[in-house]
């Protein structure tokens, strides 16, 4: 085996144009760590924005992006017994690997990796990680497993993707999403299984009492994955003693003030959130809900998840990804192989 391996680094923050490619040594293995051989990586909003030097890229020391794979196991620490070398794993890497996933390879806590669903390709598991565990933790915190009734800001993209996955088989009474296109629509019924009575235009003038009326009301959990002037019609939406959770920011001072009204809880979504912690059985966490999401994929509650696989790793790819991003221009997740 060679001692290098290939990567696309970020030269300087800014422009995707500062994407270039690199010969680099292969990261070391710390204690606690898995080192992976991707075979493919997935892209997500927070990776252009930690490109154009957000406050999302705080604590990225690296200089390659990315922050979710599958591949299989190269080595592992002398101190680890979860795995060994040639099982097929998958990663939510944040920022506590050796570097992001637009590499060939990349050592992470072993924490934060889990075996890939079998019924899954390296691509389609590539795309689970961060959309999946981010779904995973907002429908937590509405409530989901005992709710009648949800409102999913922001459907069709990557984290709106699972999060309907994930509705529908908990046996979501009302599920309503809206779309603001026909190519969106025909997504969500397509890609999604959604009804055309679940979806609606959330460029019309009457988005907000068009859903209440789909519902019979407000709805007991609302997910925002938008921000903006969505999350503020999601104030809206929810239902007294109901619960709103978005990934994006916090409602403004009159949004704060109908939540107050109606006794209603705001919970801020962030899937970092865990890694944050000095804790490694606080990191236990990402491996439980990668766990759990295999399981869904292997019995069949939950099918494979839409993807678009853009080509192998380089240069050129990862500027397509960031452009579509931005753009957003995604349904369902983007993914390139190693």
């Amino acid at each position: 085996m060679s001692d290098t391996m290939k990567a696309i680094v970020l030269r300087a923050p800014g422009s995707a144009d500062n994407f270039a490619a690199a010969d680099l040594p292969l990261p070391p293995l710390r204690p606690g760590d898995v080192r992976i051989r991707l075979r493919a990586a997935s892209f997500n909003p927070v990776d252009y924005q930690i490109r154009k030097g957000g406050p999302e890229g705080r604590l990225v020391s690296s200089n390659i992006l990315g922050r979710d794979l599958s591949g299989t196991v190269d080595s592992v620490h002398a101190d680890l017994r979860d795995f060994r070398a040639g099982d097929e794993v998958f990663s939510y890497v944040c920022h506590l690997a050796s570097s992001g996933t637009y590499a060939q390879y990349v050592s992470v806590p072993a924490e934060l990796v889990a075996k890939k669903p079998a019924c899954l390709s390296h691509e389609q598991a590539a795309s689970v990680p961060v959309a999946g565990i981010t779904a995973t933790m907002a429908l937590a915190k509405v409530g989901a497993e005992r709710t009648s009734s949800l409102f999913i800001a922001g459907g069709a993209g990557g984290v709106g993707t699972f999060a309907i996955m994930l509705a529908r088989q908990l046996g979501i009474a009302n599920l309503v999403t809206p779309a603001g296109n026909p190519r969106s629509r025909a997504y969500l019924m397509e890609r999604c299984g959604l009804g055309n009575g679940q979806i609606i235009d959330y460029k019309a003038s009457d988005f907000v009492a068009q859903a209440m009326k789909r519902n019979g009301g407000p709805f007991s959990a609302v997910v925002d994955l938008v921000g903006g002037r969505m999350l503020g019609a999601c104030t809206q939406l929810v239902a007294i003693d109901g619960n709103l959770a978005s990934i994006t920011e916090a409602p403004n001072q009159d949004d704060f003030e109908t939540l107050f009204q109606r006794n209603a809880s705001f919970h801020p979504i962030g899937a970092n959130a865990y890694s944050l912690s000095g804790d490694r059985g606080v990191w236990r966490r990402y491996r439980a809900m990668l766990d759990h999401l295999s399981g869904l994929f292997d019995s069949g509650a939950i099918r494979p998840p839409p993807i678009a696989v853009l080509g192998p790793l380089s240069v050129e790819v990862v500027k397509k990804a960031h452009a579509l991003l931005e753009m957003s221009a995604v349904q369902g997740k983007l993914v390139m192989t190693c």
